[in-house]
């Protein structure tokens, strides 16, 4: 009786989980276009003229966000340039294949593949908080796409200790994939 109390539990929560889904994707629909790259689907937003003078810029939100946070900076910006706004994989409308594209190498490698799909080089690329690593990654590794970087309250190192017990549990059930970008200084390294 426990058990088949506990799988009742399970399920109704599963579909209280499921609808809350459908309300938030209904409440935020998403606002960009799809670009496929090897080990993710990212959502890119592309404001502004495409034919402005000056270098486009590209703004990379954050850990635990999405490109929305970004949005009100980049909806000024693109009164003047081309602005160029994504969802880091796993964030927002953003996907990734597994866990292990979650290194800031490996983001920076899928946001050079998405920049180049949309034909971008030059840019000037504006970073925040986790995202400071992949923008200094993608600086150094592509410097075709990086004419300016600006990192704001930008994580660029590992820091010893690792990450609080509680990322790793709401992450994914390989909890030493989910911690190991930050506890090695070598997942932050380049190449891949």
């Amino acid at each position: 009786m426990i058990l088949l109390s506990g799988m009742a539990a399970l399920v109704v929560l599963a579909l209280v989980t499921q609808a809350g889904v459908f309300a938030l994707q209904r409440a935020y629909p998403q606002q960009g276009k799809t670009i496929d790259v090897a080990g993710a689907r990212l959502n890119v937003v592309d404001l502004g003229p495409g034919d402005a003078a000056g270098p486009p810029v590209v703004m990379i939100h954050g850990a635990s966000s999405n490109l929305e946070s970004m949005r009100p900076l980049g909806d000024l910006i693109a009164q003047h340039h081309r602005m160029i706004l994504i969802d880091r994989p796993g964030h927002g409308w953003s996907t990734r294949d597994d866990l292990e594209n979650s290194t800031p190498a490996m983001q920076a490698r899928m946001i050079d593949e998405a920049l180049g799909k949309l034909e971008v080089s030059g840019a000037i690329v504006v970073v925040h908080s986790l995202a400071g690593a992949l923008g200094a990654l993608l600086a150094l590794d592509y410097p075709r796409r990086v004419a300016g970087l600006a990192m704001l309250a930008p994580v660029a190192y590992p820091w010893p200790g690792g990450v609080g017990w509680y990322n790793k549990v709401v992450t994914h059930a390989d909890h030493r994939a989910a911690a190991r970008p930050y506890r090695h200084a070598a997942a932050w390294s380049h190449p891949v």
